[in-house]
């Protein structure tokens, strides 16, 4: 998205704490179902994407973006883990849909989460798949951003991002969209076959953000019972529902 009064622009890869960013930056909210160019912000029906998950390329050769005006306004983004940005995903896309599927589907776009990853209408959600590393290069050029921060660190990097605009220093404390504090450590989430498919996916992200899997001792019983820790009895046993009644309905 883009802030001509302050001449920001903000790049946001889903599931890195955009839309918190973005609450801030716009004072105000604005329909995520209707395009909004002044902001660079909503969904596009004409370009089939979201515009403020958009990269900088599809910006540019949509003509939303021009090089002077990337040239001269301060740009920054947020990156985040690979494996953590793609736990915390599903868990948001399980609670969008309400209904329970496997990790595995949802990273080839399948079962329940087939409409929702592939058919490009305003409840599209195929971006949050998006490698990070395509927000860095335009035709193999990288791109040059003021400020690179990471999610991992923000409460920290945003004080000083806030320095550097020069705004109050709390400006963008205020969390929006923030997944439940105490869910799992990703690495205690993952087997071995779902950790790979991450390393697999998403390789050229861990090698250019330079990320490594880190290992958390965890409890067993937790990751036994995953639905009901993350999302309470009642909505699991509703969200499993759904998913055998949609399974028996596809059969």
């Amino acid at each position: 998205m883009i802030c001509h009064k302050n001449k920001l622009i903000f790049i946001h890869i889903s599931k890195c704490a955009g839309t918190s960013i973005e609450r801030a930056l716009l004072q105000q909210k604005l329909s995520v179902n209707i395009p909004n160019y002044e902001f660079l912000y909503g969904w596009d029906p004409k370009a089939e994407l979201f515009l403020h998950h958009a990269t900088p390329k599809q910006l540019m050769e949509l003509g939303l973006l021009d090089i002077k005006t990337w040239d001269t306004y301060f740009k920054f983004i947020i990156v985040r883990n690979p494996w953590d940005r793609a736990y915390s995903d599903y868990l948001w896309m399980l609670n969008q849909l309400k209904q329970y599927d496997t990790f595995n589907n949802f990273l080839n776009r399948a079962g329940v989460f087939k409409n929702i990853m592939t058919i490009k209408n305003r409840y599209y959600r195929g971006d949050h798949l998006n490698k990070q590393i395509d927000y860095f290069f335009i035709d193999g050029q990288a791109i040059k951003y003021d400020k690179v921060l990471y999610f991992e660190n923000l409460k920290h990097e945003l004080p000083e991002l806030a320095n550097a605009i020069g705004v109050e220093a709390h400006f963008f404390m205020k969390k929006e969209n923030v997944s439940k504090s105490n869910k799992l450590h990703y690495s205690q989430f993952y087997n071995v076959s779902q950790k790979k498919m991450i390393d697999d996916m998403y390789s050229d992200d861990i090698q250019y953000l330079g990320y490594m899997y880190e290992k958390k001792p965890g409890s067993w019983f937790k990751k036994k019972v995953f639905l009901p820790y993350h999302f309470g009895v009642k909505q699991s046993v509703k969200m499993y529902f759904n998913y055998l009644k949609n399974s028996y309905i596809q059969k």
